[in-house]
């Protein structure tokens, strides 16, 4: 395979700032628009977080099979990826939108808006991440190509981070209700994830290539059974159970930590909208600076080496922010620097492992099955964000936390704290511990090269 060149990287990258945009909306704000704006208690918002990921857990399997077997004259990822991209941008509007219904009514309506949002998402991103085999081949390519992806993907952050508090402050100072800033606010980035998906596909004509004329299309076999029996097939890749295991325990600190950062910053900080703006965003570009970093500590030691130094700094950082307290805008900076470490690493470092399996996963099976390999992650981050959100929501609710009330009680208040600082650092403690025991690593990749060997 040729090696990408810096335009291609660029190219390819770009999609990674929608992705950041749609995951970032719904990950950070939407259960605080949902128990804040649109009034639904806590814990049936948390439901509702989590009947949309446990539909994304049963979506993916079929998303990656339909990505590994479409074969089209206009390429095999390319048409599913700008197809779900339109839906993607117009499900963003939808799910933000505070529809005027009975509390039982709205449930039921953003539970529906939660599974299609999801359900567009995946059927983006599975083929994305499939996309990229096709630009790197090598252990060190991986890890380039995902830089790039992740330099949009900080970008897109920031991006996320200020528009639904600053702009939605901005269009209320003009006279919109707060539900109808944060409409006009879903829409706006709903078209500005699709447009970046879209320049994506279209930079990325010459990687994927279309069938060829006469050439024999892959049969789709859409029964479920044969389905999931391939996904278990792959799961039971001895390197695949450490993989999902820290991945999962990864993504469910993440979760929380993006899920609750806004009632932190909101009710035990003070903090006002545009001061949560300007650390939220101060959070990406922090992840911006990380990126070279983080690129030399995976050249130096290994990938997953890389990812569980940056971890133990960040356990070790917020066991100090909850042992020590913050007292000020300087202290809210130094918890935000722990935060990104936290959250922000693992989409530089993640995907490029998830590369590795799919040569793993041809060596010993023969297979093609980039797809849905890469469709684990997407999984993962299923079952993670729903597992993350329903913690939250019960945390928030057992605490008594109030949407409608301007000061929570000291309850509510301690476990906000808690759910910012220690609590995540549990699912983080074992992440690294899967890492540590995943066996894909620089000098196994060398040794399966050389000698064809997967005993590792």
């Amino acid at each position: 395979m040729k090696a990408a060149t810096f335009r291609e990287k660029l190219g390819y990258g770009i999609a990674s700032l929608g992705d950041a945009v749609s995951y970032g909306l719904a990950g950070t704000f939407l259960l605080f628009f949902l128990t804040t704006i649109a009034h639904i208690p806590p814990a049936t918002a948390g439901a509702i977080v989590a009947v949309g990921s446990v539909w994304n857990a049963v979506f993916n399997p079929i998303m990656g099979y339909i990505s590994d077997n479409v074969s089209t004259r206009f390429g095999r990822r390319r048409p599913v990826i700008f197809v779900f991209s339109i839906f993607l941008g117009i499900t963003m509007f939808l799910l933000f939108t505070d529809v005027p219904l009975s509390t039982t009514a709205k449930s039921m309506y953003y539970g529906i808006m939660t599974v299609l949002f999801w359900t567009s998402f995946t059927g983006f991103f599975t083929p994305y991440c499939a996309l990229g085999t096709d630009y790197a081949s090598t252990y060190d390519e991986r890890t380039s190509i995902r830089s790039f992806a992740s330099f949009f993907n900080m970008i897109g952050n920031a991006v996320c981070m200020v528009l639904p508090t600053a702009f939605v402050d901005l269009l209320v100072s003009h006279g919109l209700s707060d539900s109808r800033a944060w409409s006009v606010t879903g829409a706006l980035l709903g078209i500005l994830t699709t447009v970046t998906i879209v320049i994506t596909v279209i930079v990325s004509k010459n990687r994927d290539l279309p069938c060829v004329p006469n050439e024999k299309k892959p049969e789709m076999d859409f029964n479920l059974i044969h389905i999931f029996g391939e996904y278990i097939s792959v799961a039971r890749l001895r390197p695949m159970k450490y993989l999902i295991a820290a991945s999962l325990s990864s993504l469910i600190a993440y979760s929380i930590l993006t899920s609750n950062v806004m009632y932190y910053f909101t009710f035990n900080l003070e903090l006002s909208a545009t001061q949560s703006s300007a650390f939220l965003v101060a959070r990406s570009l922090l992840g911006l600076v990380m990126l070279p970093v983080v690129s030399k500590l995976s050249m130096i030691f290994d990938k997953r080496i890389a990812l569980i130094l940056c971890y133990a700094a960040g356990i070790v950082g917020m066991i100090a922010v909850k042992l020590v307290g913050i007292e000020s805008l300087a202290g809210t900076f130094i918890y935000v620097v722990f935060l990104m470490i936290c959250t922000a690493i693992y989409w530089q470092m993640m995907p490029a492992i998830y590369y590795d399996m799919c040569d793993y996963d041809t060596a010993v099976t023969g297979k093609k099955r980039e797809a849905m390999i890469l469709s684990f992650q997407g999984l993962v981050e299923a079952v993670a964000v729903g597992i993350g959100g329903q913690i939250l929501g019960a945390i928030l609710q057992a605490a008594g936390f109030d949407g409608d009330a301007s000061v929570q009680t000291a309850s509510a208040m301690e476990w906000i704290e808690n759910s910012a600082t220690i609590l995540p650092m549990i699912f983080l403690i074992i992440a690294c511990i899967a890492l540590f025991k995943y066996p894909l690593t620089r000098e196994s990749r060398e040794l399966q090269r050389r000698h064809g060997s997967t005993n590792f």
